[in-house]
């Protein structure tokens, strides 16, 4: 059985790809990069990842109802950001009975200074 990759929106300059499609046994699993948004302000932050991250889930031919799991990843974080911290969530994943699988992990810092939160995801929708 032959896998079949699809690399979409590469950043080749940056050298990683936005998006990852595998296909195997009838199965798409999209793989997305970590998102970011780049307004000041951890609420705006996530506004604009949860925001990119639906726009690269389309690009791949998925919704944020396809989504199993996410990795969302906070700076310094503290319970007080939780509600900050997913203020984009709500606004993309819109299904309260189905929501996918979540990890938050706090880190020190992200790839630049500014950047207060990162949001990853894996689809699996019909090949």
């Amino acid at each position: 059985m032959a896998l079949l990759r699809d690399f979409i929106e590469t950043e080749k300059r940056m050298g990683f790809t936005q998006a990852v499609a595998v296909e195997a046994s009838g199965t798409r699993t999209i793989y997305i990069s970590g998102q970011t948004g780049e307004s000041e302000g951890l609420e705006a932050q996530s506004h604009e990842a949860f925001g990119n991250l639906a726009r690269r889930l389309e690009a791949a031919g998925a919704t944020p109802a396809d989504v199993v799991k996410l990795t969302t990843y906070i700076v310094d974080y503290t319970p007080e950001k939780a509600g900050a911290a997913f203020a984009g969530f709500g606004a993309v994943f819109t299904d309260r009975d189905h929501p996918p699988a979540n990890t938050l992990i706090g880190v020190q810092a992200l790839f630049q200074p500014h950047l207060q939160l990162e949001v990853e995801a894996i689809a699996v929708v019909e090949a």
